[in-house]
């Protein structure tokens, strides 16, 4: 996934986001609800597609695979999933800031789940979703010194690593409403 390429995509789009916040919104989705979100996620993102315009269709299909790619990462048994953002030699502010647009479409992805009361979650759920409104304003912070990109790193990979709980944790309350039984 090219972070530029999907960027150029969703312009095609006329989408008010970028690639990063799109990435998020798919990712929250995906978190909380089973795995026919695509037409809900691309009715999100790309939501006037006219039909014969080849250029948008192109795009759409970028974000489609986008969609097969990030599915197949969440439910990987091997952590390979990684948010979406700018690459490292993007100077720090503008990862920052992609971050905090990373966030906050990962905020609107559950809620287009149908995730009302997010005190309810279970575990520690409710505070990573309190971490992440928090993270939303990232951009606002200054970013000059060597220190700042550890605490990056650190940052992100915690997010990175809480989407991964996220989606674990609400598979297994799935499983534990509504077993599996066995023949």
């Amino acid at each position: 996934m090219n972070y530029e390429r999907i960027n150029e995509a969703l312009t095609r789009l006329h989408a008010n986001m970028d690639s990063a916040e799109c990435h998020g919104v798919l990712c929250g989705l995906l978190a909380v609800q089973d795995e026919n979100t695509k037409s809900h996620w691309l009715a999100h993102c790309a939501p006037e597609v006219e039909a014969g315009d080849l250029l948008a269709q192109e795009a759409v299909d970028i974000l489609q695979s986008v969609y097969s790619r990030v599915l197949e990462q969440m439910k990987s048994p091997d952590f390979v999933f990684h948010l979406l953002l700018p690459d490292d030699e993007t100077v720090l502010s503008e990862r920052v800031g992609a971050f905090a647009h990373w966030c906050q479409g990962f905020l609107m992805g559950l809620s287009l789940g149908g995730i009302v009361d997010t005190a309810k979650l279970p575990g520690e759920l409710p505070e990573f979703v309190h971490d992440l409104l928090e993270f939303t304003h990232a951009g606002d912070f200054d970013t000059d010194d060597l220190q700042d990109e550890q605490s990056w790193l650190d940052l992100s990979e915690y997010v990175r690593m809480g989407v991964l709980l996220f989606y674990q944790e609400i598979r297994d309350l799935k499983e534990a409403v509504n077993p599996k039984t066995q023949h």
